[in-house]
Parts: C-alpha cells; sequence; structure tokens
C-alpha cells in the first residue's frame, strides 16, 4: 500500500518559526551594554599602524676599530591605536565569515555568518541545542528557509515528515524574514564595538601584548569584564578572534575577509511550495 505523503509544513508557519530562531539570536547581542560612543562610520579606509623606530646607542669606535652602524626595532602599536584600527577595518569590510557561540537564557547557541557584510547575499545558520539547526539563504531579495533532520522534525511534529524536509528549502516573505535578514556581519560586529567594555580599548596607550591564536601570531587586546579581541599582526588591522565580556558571553572567530562566498538561490526542484 502506497504511503500518504505528508504535506510539508506551511511557509508562512515555518517563515514564523524561522523569525523566531532569529530574534532569539538577535536578543543576545540586545541585552549587551552599548558603549555611548559611536563606531566609525561605514566605508572608511583602515589606515595601517604606526611604527616607531628606536635607535640603539652607538658604540665606541675607538674600542671596536670599527665604525658604528645604527640600528632598527619595530615597536609594537598602542593597544588604543590597534583598536581604532581594527575597528574600522572590520566595519569596512564588503563580506566575510563569522562562526561561534553566543549564549542566551543559559543555552549555548552555534551560529555560522558568511555572506555579504549588508546581509544582501549571505548564509546564517543556527544551532539550538536540542532543536538542531536550521538556515536562511539570502539572495537577490528573497529568503530561503532549510535545516537538518532535528530542525525539521521539531518545526512539523512529525519523524516521517521531518526526515522528508531533510535537503528541501521553503520560499518565506520578506516581512517574515525581517528579523533574520537583519542579522548581518556588519550587525554583530557593531554591536560587538559599541559595547562598552570593549570600546574602552580606545583610551588604552600601552603597547599590545604579542601572542598566537591557532599557531599564528597576533596582538591580544584584553579589555574589561573579559572582553578580549585577538588581531592579525601584519599591519591590516583584520579581527581574527572576538570573546566575552562575561555579562553577554560569546566567543566568534572571524575569517575570509573579503572572501566570503556567493550564495545562490536552491535548486528548484527542492523548493517546497506551500
Amino acid at each position: 500500500m502506497e504511503r500518504t505523503r505528508r504535506q510539508p509544513p506551511s511557509p508562512r508557519r515555518l517563515g514564523a518559526l524561522a523569525v523566531c530562531a532569529g530574534m532569539l539570536l538577535a536578543g543576545c547581542s540586545g541585552e549587551e551594554q552599548r558603549a555611548s560612543q559611536t563606531p566609525p562610520a561605514n566605508g572608511l579606509t583602515p589606515s595601517p599602524s604606526p611604527t616607531v623606530s628606536i635607535q640603539s646607542p652607538a658604540p665606541d669606535p675607538s674600542a671596536s676599530g670599527t665604525t658604528a652602524q645604527p640600528s632598527e626595532t619595530e615597536a609594537a602599536p598602542t593597544v588604543g591605536e590597534l583598536y581604532r584600527d581594527t575597528r574600522t577595518s572590520a566595519l569596512a569590510a564588503g563580506s566575510g565569515h563569522a562562526v561561534g557561540t553566543q549564549t542566551r537564557g543559559g543555552r549555548t547557541l552555534r551560529i555560522d555568518v558568511e555572506g555579504v557584510a549588508n546581509g544582501s547575499n549571505q548564509r546564517v545558520a543556527i544551532t539550538v541545542p536540542g532543536g538542531g539547526t536550521s538556515e536562511v539563504i539570502t539572495e537577490g531579495g528573497r529568503y530561503w528557509l532549510g535545516g537538518d533532520e532535528a530542525f525539521w522534525v521539531e518545526q512539523t511534529g512529525d519523524a516521517d515528515a521531518g526526515r522528508d524536509m531533510v535537503g528541501k528549502y521553503v520560499e518565506i516573505s520578506e516581512s517574515d524574514a525581517t528579523e533574520l535578514g537583519s542579522f548581518t556581519l556588519r550587525s554583530i560586529l557593531t554591536e560587538k564595538f559599541g559595547l562598552a567594555q570593549f570600546a574602552a580599548l580606545e583610551g588604552v596607550g600601552t603597547p599590545a601584548q604579542r601572542t598566537t591564536l591557532k599557531g599564528k601570531d597576533a596582538y591580544l587586546l584584553t579589555g574589561r569584564d573579559g572582553a578580549r579581541l585577538w588581531v592579525a599582526t601584519d599591519g591590516s588591522g583584520q579581527l581574527l578572534r572576538a570573546v566575552g565580556p562575561k555579562g553577554a558571553p560569546s566567543d566568534l572567530t572571524f575569517s575570509g575577509w573579503e572572501r566570503a562566498r556567493t550564495w545562490q538561490a536552491p535548486p528548484a526542484g527542492s523548493v517546497v511550495e506551500g
């Protein structure tokens, strides 16, 4: 006997569920205290970190019998200088990739955002403990919702229907995806640099501390309440990782600056009609 095929969940219901997931994640940043100082406007060109040349004292030629030669040592930029360069570089970036965790209501959410910084072309994946992973692809002003089996089973309330939806997408309206559409790489960065715990770094005049991150040289900027930033040492000001603060727990790794993938609409055959 042929099994009666279950109707896929309606796009309107799934769109509302997607918005709820987006609002949940966006709420992580909403609870964070923002600094009174507004980050630089987008589109600024990051300036290279300044260097200071320090000449070593010239030795006594009569003691060595040779002519003294001055040497130069590159000094580390100050924390404040590096913070400003990093903030400018990150907010001016056209695209990038952020992966990591945010904590909301005692639950740790894993997020993966990659695409154009303003969200016009991007993929956002959200993993909720016990709820599976959902994703929304944005392209050309349109939005498609997909997810893994755990996500669809929870949303449909039916194990068979959930399995049938794996690898499929439902197109949702712009109004249903408004909250997810506003959750972009640039919004993440704007909220992060707007936190008082990070913004305070701008006034620190001590040299930045050198460290390593996954075997690569980096500068570590340590702010208040556990807020920390890792920045590339090559003078680009590229942000590599941002952690904390403790009052708004998060741990995000950044990569693919100006090299994010371009996303296409799902194939027509994988889109479920309502």
